[in-house]
């Protein structure tokens, strides 16, 4: 299990304490010291400074205690994505939900990625982890992005789905319709987010659906690029970049802010696009109503994933159970943390994308009657 403590081993009746990286400074643990003789020193007047420390110190090491005295196997990590996005803030409502919940129970968040996430629920490094449910999906089959099947993910509940797969294009390319770089050999330089992305597995299998893949594009003189929101904007506004392709929940705030310097577009995809993406990626058929943006002057027809909280299947049956009973009845909270939560009810809390579910919480929802 990842960890963000470093053990710090002192002969103090503690036995061996745990103290974060970024406390277990020179000057605590001069203070903590055992061989220093506090009692050797000549005695003097103790400054309130050096009062206010002691104090600080004898709280902080009662909140230690604390923490050993936690059931050691409801210490547990979730995964997200990187500091100060949707995922980070989401991450950090649940590991608080499940804290307050849980009696004796400690839950961190560290930064994670997409797909990776699966790879380390996996491989039990950690036992929770936020990922995209068509990448789920990829992680058991073993297909792209994953080198080989990851056949113990499961789901745990839904997080947010209605994510849909925005094909953003600058008008000042003339691209109004993805098939055309097929049939006019188009040199288009599309960005797809970071690699392993579900960004570059919807953009991949919309592609290929068209009849190209990346390298099609590449021959054609154009490119595929991969790098992140803010980078992908940027180099649209300086002409380096055509096209982003995204899932992203409806209004993308990215899209709206880079609109208001770029002639942007969405294109719609064909029927049978999307039939393919939904088959392959476990998505649904949406539309973006001509209303989500201002610069829109069309409606746009594509599909959508979704965002689950997955863990390994051997992460006990009663743990997991008690992990979903604690998120369902403190959904009122939860959705108040950050937008894309809004929409998530009990009843939709098992709606997963096709992942299947840990028994633990397969037993929470056919007990509140939704599977």
């Amino acid at each position: 299990m990842m960890s963000t403590l470093t053990p710090v081993s002192l002969q103090s009746g503690l036995g061996q304490v745990f103290f974060p990286v970024h406390l277990a400074n020179a000057s605590m643990l001069r203070y903590l010291d055992p061989k220093v003789d506090m009692m050797s020193r000549p005695r003097r007047r103790r400054s309130t400074a050096h009062r206010r420390k002691i104090v600080f110190i004898s709280t902080w090491l009662a909140a230690l205690s604390g923490c050993e005295a936690a059931d050691k196997s409801w210490r547990m990590t979730l995964v997200g994505a990187s500091p100060g996005g949707a995922w980070s803030a989401i991450g950090e409502a649940i590991t608080d939900e499940l804290r307050r919940g849980i009696a004796s129970s400690s839950f961190t968040l560290e930064p994670g990625q997409d797909g990776a996430n699966a790879v380390l629920v996996q491989q039990q490094k950690v036992e929770l982890g936020l990922v995209h449910s068509s990448l789920a999906l990829a992680a058991l089959r073993g297909t792209s992005p994953f080198d080989a099947p990851q056949p113990d993910v499961r789901a745990v509940m839904l997080i947010y789905g209605d994510a849909p797969f925005h094909f953003i294009v600058d008008r000042r390319s003339g691209l109004t319709d993805i098939a055309d770089i097929l049939r006019r050999r188009s040199p288009v330089r599309v960005s797809v987010n970071t690699r392993g992305s579900l960004m570059e597995l919807a953009t991949r299998t919309v592609f290929d659906a068209y009849g190209l893949q990346f390298d099609d594009i590449r021959e054609y003189g154009g490119d595929i690029l991969f790098f992140p929101f803010n980078e992908s904007y940027e180099m649209m506004k300086n002409g380096r970049i055509d096209a982003i392709g995204t899932t992203v929940q409806v209004p993308s705030r990215h899209a709206v802010d880079a609109s208001r310097t770029i002639d942007l577009d969405i294109l719609s995809l064909s029927d049978e696009v999307i039939a393919l993406a939904n088959e392959r990626l476990g998505t649904d058929t949406t539309t973006i109503p001509r209303a989500a943006y201002d610069f829109l002057d069309h409606d746009v027809r594509t599909f959508a994933g979704r965002v689950i909280l997955i863990t390994h299947r051997f992460v006990p049956e009663e743990q997991i159970y008690q992990i979903t009973r604690t998120l369902h009845d403190n959904l009122a909270r939860l959705r108040r943390a950050h937008g894309s939560l809004r929409a998530l009810t009990p009843a939709t809390m098992s709606e997963v994308g096709g992942v299947p579910l840990h028994e633990g919480a397969a037993l929470f929802y056919r007990e509140i009657g939704v599977r």
